[in-house]
């Protein structure tokens, strides 16, 4: 029988109030686990059915598939219907300007139940591993996307429903716009992206009798276009993709890329808004994005998105017909794909050496003897349905599951880092953080230690006896930040996260691991973050400049990022060099602002 946890937690009104994120802000190091290709499962199984692609919108005997896709942007984003492209358009004219839009605005046949598949209409957000189960034709050679939630304009599959776009052909014209990004202070960015493109041009025909001149029939050229706006002002086209090979603006196939655009900001600018469009496709192939980010020299982040954050819907379409079984035993049951691999990410090392290592003896269940690789979705078809959780996590993550794994095997397992360059990193400016998920129990122990080549020094240590002084209690969705405490002269550093002495008690869940210099939110430089700090904070949001003002990240302006910092670190003393443990609890910044209230009950019973 499973152990189950329940909770429930009433906050206050301001919505800043919630749990503190760990802030680290010249990252040298970033791994979130997305990138790992999962192996299927060997005793959490599904019973056998027959499968197959079927493209319509009612097919008897079909089930939807879980989890797909939606069209609904992350938060302060916008799908743009019907794009005009910003009236950049020339409808009638068979030869018109490159990066103009031709023919029709929006999609051909959009709204439209029996023509055009729904999952594709417009910018979509799907699972990488999903979506190429619509199709194959190169999109599974998107490897940057690893296995996370990417975001597709695809006409190609659009089109394969009824009539599609139209006959003759309508055109594919799909906008996409973030929400306000900071550029305050900034004189040029550069915007970079993860990308998957396969180009075609000049063989589809359109309904609009204008573009029927007898010599040039087939108008479409597949573009791609991004558009910067500055504080609300016409949007400024920044990168221009064509997909005729006659033409300077030509793109050719590329299925995996990262994609660097240069962005000039005006003068006095305070934010921009991205748009992302595709134009004048017909029956053509698609562009994927992933792993955005706006930066300002030295390859640091200072805005991010991954779609990691998308609430994802069922399919429409796109189905699958299965059912699915939590017994081990039956005769002929397959894996469950996408679930878990003991292979960790390039460059990692797994030592399960205290436990005589990690093999498949039919004694314990093997996805989980030692640290493992999975997904919540996957730790929840297991049992452990409290990793839902786990909310700062999405997509894979790192995982030490006593529960799962069975008294018959103790856990004794360590997952170390790659080694990172800390040239240029002053003395004592080094952290680590990251977020977690652990429910405590029993002996189970967590250990994180640090090595800079002479040895390892414990920066971490969670007990589960509430009698001894390490005692860290259960906390299931928590941000940790750790001062790793480099000393001079130090050129590099191997973290190391182990799990100890864990005999089928709870578990301890990683992810969004990063090691790197600290912000600073002691703006009275008091030795402390306090309420002082954060009056400093709030006197000069939006046009403070220095650390006395607020700017505890040290770009140079003083924002809501800042904010965030100070929350991460109020209560915290010595700054300067911040003791090793977690983030405070956020309840005395909930309290100092609007109240906090946490009622939690467990119930526990062995299997």
């Amino acid at each position: 029988m499973k152990r189950h946890l329940t909770a429930a937690v009433l906050l206050g009104t301001l919505s800043w109030a919630s749990q503190a994120t760990a802030q680290i802000g010249n990252v040298l190091f970033q791994e979130n686990f997305n990138g790992l290709t999962l192996g299927p499962s060997v005793n959490e199984r599904l019973l056998p059915t027959a499968t197959a692609k079927v493209v319509s919108p009612v097919v008897a005997g079909t089930e939807s598939i879980p989890n797909f896709f939606t069209h609904t942007p992350p938060v302060g984003w916008s799908q743009l219907a019907n794009f005009n492209n910003f009236g950049h358009q020339d409808l009638l004219n068979p030869n018109y300007a490159v990066g103009d839009q031709v023919g029709n605005s929006g999609i051909g046949n959009a709204g439209n139940a029996g023509s055009g598949v729904d999952e594709w209409e417009g910018w979509s957000f799907t699972d990488f591993d999903k979506w190429i189960t619509a199709d194959t034709q190169q999109r599974e050679l998107f490897s940057r996307a690893g296995n996370s939630i990417v975001a597709v304009v695809d006409p190609d599959e659009y089109d394969d429903l009824g009539l599609g776009l139209g006959r003759p052909m309508n055109y594919y014209n799909a906008g996409l716009s973030t929400n306000n990004i900071s550029v305050a202070g900034k004189n040029a960015v550069t915007l970079a992206y993860d990308s998957s493109w396969r180009a075609e041009a000049r063989d589809d025909a359109h309904v609009n009798p204008a573009l029927f001149n007898g010599t040039n029939t087939e108008v479409n050229d597949q573009t791609v276009v991004v558009y910067a706006s500055f504080d609300g002002a016409t949007p400024v086209r920044v990168n221009l993709w064509s997909s005729d090979s006659n033409l300077p603006e030509y793109h050719g196939d590329n299925v995996d890329e990262r994609v660097e655009v240069p962005i000039t900001v005006p003068a006095g600018a305070q934010n921009m808004k991205l748009t992302f469009g595709m134009l004048n496709a017909g029956n053509d192939w698609w562009w994927a994005i992933d792993n955005l980010e706006v930066r300002q020299g030295a390859n640091v982040p200072f805005w991010t998105e991954n779609f990691e954050s998308v609430s994802l819907g069922p399919s429409v379409n796109e189905r699958l017909s299965r059912h699915v079984t939590t017994s081990n035993d039956d005769a002929g049951s397959t894996p469950a794909p996408n679930a878990f691999t003991h292979t960790p990410p390039a460059n990692w090392t797994l030592d399960n050496t205290l436990m005589g290592g990690s093999f498949d003896d039919n004694v314990g269940n093997f996805e989980w003897e030692g640290w493992s690789f999975s997904t919540k979705e996957f730790s929840t078809f297991s049992g452990n349905t409290q990793l839902f959780g786990f909310e700062k996590s999405t997509g894979n993550y790192a995982i030490a599951d006593s529960d799962a794994a069975g008294g018959a095997v103790t856990l004794n397992t360590v997952l170390q880092t790659p080694s990172v360059n800390l040239t240029g990193v002053a003395a004592g400016a080094l952290k680590l953080a990251f977020d977690s998920a652990w429910q405590t129990s029993g002996a189970q122990n967590a250990v994180i230690t640090v090595d800079y080549g002479s040895g390892e020094t414990e920066v971490l240590n969670w007990k589960s006896d509430d009698t001894d002084p390490g005692f860290h209690s259960t906390n299931l969705n928590e941000s940790v930040l750790v001062s790793l405490n480099n000393p001079a002269g130090a050129t590099s550093a191997i973290v190391r996260f182990k799990y100890l002495d864990a005999n089928n008690e709870w578990f301890w869940a990683l992810d969004n691991i990063k090691i790197g210099t600290g912000g600073n939110a002691d703006f009275d430089n008091d030795g402390d973050a306090d309420g002082n700090d954060f009056l400093i904070w709030q006197r000069n949001r939006g046009t403070g400049t220095t650390p006395a003002q607020g700017d505890a990240d040290g770009n140079g302006v003083v924002n809501d990022a800042d904010l965030v910092i100070w929350k991460s670190q109020f209560g915290q003393t010595g700054l300067a060099t911040v003791a090793a443990g977690a983030v405070p609890e956020p309840a005395a910044v909930a309290l100092l602002v609007t109240g906090l209230m946490f009622v939690a009950g467990t119930s526990r019973k062995r299997r």
